[in-house]
C-alpha cells in the first residue's frame, strides 16, 4: 500500500511541483490550497501532512495546531513548509514533526517525508 501525503499549499506551481515529485517516488498524494474542515484531512487519512506557513486565510502553524490538537489527526505527522526566517520556531510552536525552509531541495524533502514516515511506525 502507498504512503499517503496530503499537501497543502496555496502557490499553484509549488504545490505542483511536490505532488509531481512525491508521486514520482511512490508516494499517493492529495494536494490542497486549503482545507475547509479538518474532516476534509481526515478524509484522505494521509500518512503525513506537508502544510504551507503562509496559506489562503490563515496561517499555517494555526491549522497545524488544530491538527496536532484533534484526537483523530495528532498522530499524523506534520511538516511545515515556508519562506520565513524563524521557521524553525514556528514548526516547533505548532508541534510540527519537522519544517522545510523555501525554496528547499527536493532530495532534502523526500528524505523528511520518508524520516517522519519512519518516525511515525515507531510511534503507532
Amino acid at each position: 500500500m502507498k504512503k499517503k501525503v496530503l499537501i497543502i499549499e496555496n502557490d499553484d506551481d509549488i504545490r505542483n511541483i511536490v505532488d509531481f515529485i512525491l508521486a514520482e517516488v511512490g508516494f499517493s498524494t492529495l494536494s490542497i490550497p486549503e482545507p475547509q474542515t479538518l474532516a476534509e484531512i481526515l478524509q484522505f487519512e494521509p500518512h503525513v501532512i506537508l502544510v504551507d506557513e503562509y496559506i489562503n486565510s490563515k496561517p499555517g502553524h494555526r491549522l497545524c495546531l488544530k491538527i496536532k490538537h484533534d484526537v483523530m489527526l495528532k498522530h499524523i505527522p506534520v511538516i511545515v513548509l515556508s519562506t520565513a526566517n524563524n521557521i524553525e520556531l514556528i514548526a516547533t510552536e505548532c508541534n510540527a514533526n519537522d519544517y522545510l525552509s523555501k525554496p528547499f531541495d527536493v532530495h532534502e524533502m523526500v528524505e523528511k517525508v520518508i524520516r517522519v514516515l519512519d518516525n511515525q511506525s515507531l510511534i503507532i
